[in-house]
């Protein structure tokens, strides 16, 4: 697997046997224009992160000596975009990626993460998700407002406003089409399990 750390990115290199492989791996690396940090038997270090299009030159410059990426150590664009969306959806506040605000819209973040064109990123995960990434967005985002409404007594406004959305008929709108529910009744069915649980916790004797 691809590794990205502060450290720099390390990638598993096949082919290499010998001391004179490692020098002639650093020298492709160099003439790529890549820093690289460390270079061993079988792996590779290099400082930054790396995008697709860097993935696929080091592989080529690798190949023309001999050498390559081990395949199954390439990340390809859906499993980077699928785990950039999923750190994303892990943040407490996603007001930074409003819909509507183009700087900051989530299909702009993905583009600039992964260095590829949204056209290229949806078709190749929609190839392998079965759903397009606006729909897997939606999905996620909807999870989001079900924690908040489950979890929390913030009004449909905050939560709006937290989970991204340009408005509170925005959310209402697609948490309804997504769950055949509203907001506020998801809300009412929550507070009713609270106090079932409240009242079964009271007639439990002490």
């Amino acid at each position: 697997m691809t590794t990205t750390t502060t450290e720099g990115t390390t990638l598993k290199v096949r082919g290499m046997v010998c001391d004179r492989c490692i020098d002639v791996v650093r020298a492709e690396l160099n003439r790529l224009g890549l820093e690289v940090a460390a270079v061993s038997l079988g792996q590779v270090t290099i400082n930054g992160s790396l995008n697709e299009d860097d993935l696929n030159r080091i592989d080529q410059a690798l190949d023309s000596q001999g050498f390559g990426l081990l395949q199954d150590q390439k990340p390809t664009t859906h499993q980077r975009a699928k785990a950039f969306l999923d750190a994303h959806f892990k943040q407490a506040d996603l007001s930074e990626s409003k819909i509507g605000t183009p700087n900051r819209r989530l299909s702009a973040q993905l583009q600039r993460a992964l260095g590829l064109d949204y056209d290229t990123i949806s078709s190749q995960f929609a190839k392998t998700e079965g759903m397009t990434v606006e729909k897997y967005v939606i999905n996620q985002r909807i999870d989001k407002v079900k924690e908040w409404l489950a979890y929390s007594d913030n009004t449909l406004t905050d939560i709006a406003y937290r989970t991204g959305y340009s408005s509170v008929q925005h959310l209402s709108n697609q948490f309804r089409q997504v769950t055949g529910l509203t907001p506020s009744y998801f809300r009412q069915v929550r507070d009713r399990k609270l106090v079932v649980q409240h009242q079964v916790d009271s007639q439990k004797p002490s």
